[in-house]
């Protein structure tokens, strides 16, 4: 059993096991026929991973969060849909809490999940709740998905890097009636999914822009949108919506953080990454942005990774501090509820944009995009990290950035 290793690690990390135990078992419980299932993980510990090949490995590292992407096009066909519910049910009988992305990505089979023109150089789509065809078709798609997985999936992410249309696409206008869109979306989702679980935590993803620069036409701020979301949502009564923030490195293609100029120490800065990590918690605890009880709203960093090759130069010591040093942050932030790892095996296309961002290598030479051939040195100290056998990783961080914890 997975639960077994974690008696292995410090008190703190065993009663934390026990009370998310608990914590499961009671949120399993149904009032009056409604579904209410909410898995409280033992610690902030995530990891992308894609596949039930790579799940023993997720198991051996005792990741307590695995975050896996679903395309519209994958849950449109019900092979790949049973190979989603065999990983599932594994990684919710391993204790694990599950995150789920919901991508509307390019597709033949339902055209009316996408509103507009499905020609734009985008990656993916806002989806389409703006026509009656497009309502029915997010009705069965996400709404199925809901139902289907609704005592297993704990946490849902609607769509990707909501501040740059190239990930959510819906076409060229201004930032408020963007944001007036999305929430309209976002909503809709948000109700489908409650339906099936009123537990289940719903999210808004941003990626690490804070006040970059807007174009007015496709591209936003974080900061603007955070806020124009909030006012938009009071409007027609607040929903408990939480953010999944991408604190990467800048640039990308570099895994230190802690030198990053554009993330100042302000509200004003750039970007928000790790290096400034709670202008955004300070942020979220402004009275106009809580939540409808009043509390800080939940914010995930679900998407980070850190390169183990800088110009060519593989340094996987330097890549396990950076995640480390980040770990630590996040960890010590108590408005931080999960730090997912992006990702677990190096992809061959984003390796040859620089982002060497896995535990694992890569086979570049194999038809797949992912084909591990042997672990990091990050495997290890991502496996130790959380648990009472993490002093040389403290060390290991000193040692690179002068910081202790």
């Amino acid at each position: 059993m997975r639960g077994a290793g974690l008696f292995k690690n410090s008190g703190r990390r065993r009663a934390a096991f026990f009370l998310a135990a608990f914590m499961t078992i009671f949120s399993q419980l149904t009032a009056f026929g409604q579904s209410a299932f909410y898995r409280e993980p033992a610690s902030k510990k995530g990891l992308l991973c894609q596949t039930e090949a790579m799940l023993a490995d997720c198991l051996e590292l005792s990741a307590d969060h695995v975050i896996f992407n679903v395309p519209m096009s994958a849950a449109l066909k019900e092979g790949t849909l049973r190979a989603y519910d065999s990983f599932i049910n594994k990684l919710d009988a391993n204790g694990v809490s599950v995150t789920v992305v919901l991508l509307n990505d390019r597709q033949t089979v339902r055209p009316e999940l996408i509103y507009g023109d499905q020609n734009a150089a985008c990656n993916y789509f806002m989806l389409n709740v703006f026509t009656e065809e497009g309502k029915q078709a997010v009705r069965e798609v996400v709404g199925g998905l809901a139902d289907r997985w609704q005592n297993k999936v704990s946490n849902w992410i609607i769509g990707n890097e909501i501040q740059d249309q190239i990930w959510n696409y819906i076409g060229p206008m201004d930032a408020e009636t963007y944001c007036r869109r999305y929430a309209e979306a976002f909503r809709f989702c948000y109700d489908l999914i409650k339906s099936c679980n009123s537990l289940a935590e719903v999210y808004i993803p941003f990626d690490y822009g804070w006040m970059n620069e807007e174009n007015g036409s496709t591209k936003y701020s974080g900061r603007n949108c955070l806020d124009l979301l909030s006012a938009i949502f009071k409007e027609g009564g607040d929903l408990d919506w939480g953010v999944a923030w991408h604190a990467y490195p800048d640039p990308l293609t570099s895994p230190v953080f802690w030198d990053d100029a554009q993330a100042a120490d302000s509200s004003e800065a750039y970007i928000v990454n790790l290096r400034n990590l709670h202008v955004l918690t300070d942020y979220m605890q402004r009275p106009e942005m809580l939540s409808p009880t009043g509390e800080v709203r939940n914010i995930i960093l679900s998407e980070q990774g850190f390169t183990s090759a800088v110009n060519g130069v593989t340094d996987e010591s330097l890549q396990a501090a950076a995640y480390a040093y980040g770990y630590f942050i996040a960890e010590s932030n108590p408005y931080i509820k999960a730090f997912m790892l992006n990702r677990q095996v190096d992809a061959k296309t984003e390796v040859q944009a620089g982002h060497s961002f896995g535990i694992w290598n890569t086979d570049m030479n194999a038809a797949e995009n992912e084909k591990p051939t042997g672990k990091k040195y990050l495997w290890q100290v991502f496996k130790d990290i959380d648990t009472e056998n993490n002093g040389y990783i403290k060390e290991l961080v000193r040692n690179y950035t002068g910081a202790s914890f």
